[in-house]
């Protein structure tokens, strides 16, 4: 969890821009191996800096990662949000254009889907421990969205929560898995995958959401 001691440090435009390089270059390396693949010492040295400059920064590795967190589950929310306030839309319409920012989103940043599959299947621990879950409001604003849909009358009776997370993680899935489907199945084949992608991805969906 980020404090405000933490931005403090960080409100020069040298600190800001030392702050975004440790943040950077923290993701990479949890996103390569969970929480506990990487230390304090580990980001220093792909920063370049000495290791007191990271805690200048951020006093714990419990704080760098929930800062990376944090900013992922910000940028994926509003990467939604014009659609999930786009009340004037029909709810199919709304639908299909949160699966296609969903869809843009994991295409343009696996590096970011792996770090959050890795954050969900490594660290229950961790999790139960601390203060604040920044993946939470990407399951609570789609889930209010769902809701709404089934209010209306646009969408079938779900558990939200549950259809919310078949298909997020089957966006997900699709994304971490596409190196090794690409191995498995050749260039011409991966490229039919990409092209059908967000298409499938939509109408999952429908099939999932949208009333009879």
């Amino acid at each position: 969890m980020t404090t405000s001691a933490d931005l403090l440090r960080s409100h020069t435009p040298k600190g800001a821009r030392a702050r975004e390089n440790i943040l950077r270059a923290a993701e990479k390396l949890f996103a390569a191996g969970g929480f506990h693949g990487a230390s304090m010492r580990d980001v220093a040295e792909a920063v370049g800096v000495p290791l007191a400059s990271v805690v200048y920064h951020f006093a714990k590795k419990e704080q760098l990662y929930a800062a990376v967190l944090g900013e992922i589950g910000e940028q994926l929310v509003a990467q939604m949000t014009p659609v999930l306030d786009d009340e004037g839309r029909p709810w199919s319409e709304r639908l299909d254009g949160i699966v296609r920012a969903l869809v843009g989103w994991t295409d343009s940043h696996p590096g970011r889907v792996k770090l959050l599959l890795r954050e969900l299947l490594d660290n229950p621990a961790r999790v139960a421990r601390a203060s604040k879950l920044p993946l939470a409001p990407v399951l609570l604003r789609l889930s209010s969205f769902v809701e709404g849909g089934m209010k209306a009358g646009a969408f079938r009776r779900v558990v939200p929560e549950t259809s919310v997370l078949h298909l997020v993680g089957a966006v997900s899935y699709t994304v971490a898995a596409r190196p090794t489907v690409r191995r498995i199945v050749g260039l011409a084949r991966d490229r039919r995958i990409t092209t059908s992608y967000e298409r499938e991805a939509i109408a999952f969906a429908r099939r999932m959401f949208l009333a009879d």
